[in-house]
């Protein structure tokens, strides 16, 4: 019996040497799943030199995180970003037949543990594709794809579809857009503050509670540099946004119900004060948020009780102010006040108050 358990063990240790090396390591193979990226942004940056350039930053599904973490523990490095680039109304670079931008996706590792989002600088002046950039006058769009060259198929490329398009530039608001609101609107726009869903729409019309809480989100992740996860499971029935549910999570808003949120519903200036309030308190937990010695405003009565404590807090540092007598308006309380929008925030109101926020958590 012992000599049968000898010749056993004997066995398999020659079966075990004669194996490859690269079989014992590989492990199980994640299966190869080519999601796309997702929150892809775009800003405006400069070398020191002066010269500008696009940082473009976008977070890797969980697949694609499993198979980069794989490789890179079997010293390979097979996946691919690839980002594609249009100006204006001209054709995408990949499409016209010239090369786009890309690198190996290694793996790296944050405060949580796991590779959580990419960037790449995109510098098409050095390398030769444009001569200058004006956001002021064009409008630069920009998509992220993955590349596997499998290791079996050598030169095969397998690819993940395009993500959804990143966009930063102004031609796109000028005629959306009240001439006051243009600059900061530029400003926010090379901030990467601006989301996708309001990118290309009328910026004088109100916002909704959806493009209020996907501005929010942005905010938080451009100021912490953390990329927020979405609550799971979902609670509502009326919307799967993932940065509604971002907005959830981390505490920006909550739902109309325990069951819904009303995405499409518009927001009023009460409202918009006490998620971006909510919304700073996240990114800076240990602030300052004493409004001791803040007046009532005028029309102070009209304000509800819950939102107090915001409205104040934001006058207080600037981010939204009052009418020129001194009001917050904080939302419609008589039938001609809602018939004519009286309260509401409009979408490019909205995006300078997170200017605002921006700037002054920056500071």
């Amino acid at each position: 019996m012992k000599q049968k358990i000898l010749t056993s063990i004997f066995v398999l240790l020659l079966t075990l040497a004669l194996l490859p090396v690269s079989a014992l390591a590989e492990g199980t193979r994640p299966a190869v799943n080519l999601e796309k990226p997702t929150n892809v942004t775009v800003e405006l940056k400069k070398h020191e030199n002066g010269v500008p350039y696009f940082l473009v930053k976008w977070t890797n599904p969980q697949s694609i995180l499993e198979l980069v973490r794989y490789w890179d523990e079997n010293g390979e490095a097979p996946l691919e970003y690839q980002i594609d680039m249009k100006v204006g109304n001209e054709a995408w670079f990949y499409d016209r037949g010239e090369s786009i931008w890309g690198n190996s996706l290694h793996a790296g590792y944050d405060e949580t543990g796991i590779f959580a989002i990419n960037q790449a600088q995109c510098d098409p002046i050095n390398k030769g594709d444009l001569n200058n950039i004006d956001i002021s006058s064009n409008t630069y769009q920009f998509r992220v794809r993955y590349a596997y060259d499998s290791p079996d198929d050598e030169g095969d490329y397998i690819f993940s579809p395009f993500s959804e398009v990143a966009s930063i530039g102004m031609h796109k608001f000028q005629q959306k857009a009240s001439e006051w609101a243009k600059p900061e609107l530029e400003l926010a726009a090379q901030h990467g503050l601006i989301p996708a869903i309001l990118q290309g729409a009328d910026m004088t019309k109100p916002i909704t509670r959806e493009e209020f809480a996907e501005l929010a989100v942005l905010l938080y992740e451009k100021t912490t540099g953390k990329v927020a996860s979405p609550v799971l499971p979902n609670p509502f029935t009326d919307t799967k946004n993932p940065q509604i549910l971002k907005a959830y999570a981390i505490g920006l808003t909550s739902g109309t119900s325990a069951t819904t949120f009303s995405p499409r519903v518009l927001i009023n200036r009460e409202q918009c004060a006490t998620m971006l309030f909510r919304a700073i308190k996240a990114i800076a937990p240990n602030g300052d948020y004493n409004i001791a010695g803040v007046k009532n405003f005028p029309d102070q009565k009209y304000i509800s009780n819950w939102a107090v404590e915001a409205t104040k807090y934001m006058f207080k540092v600037g981010i939204i102010t009052g009418d020129s007598k001194g009001n917050f308006m904080p939302k419609a309380v008589t039938t001609a006040q809602e018939a004519a929008g009286y309260g509401m925030a409009s979408r490019e109101a909205a995006v300078l108050m997170t200017l605002r926020t921006y700037n002054n958590q920056s500071e």
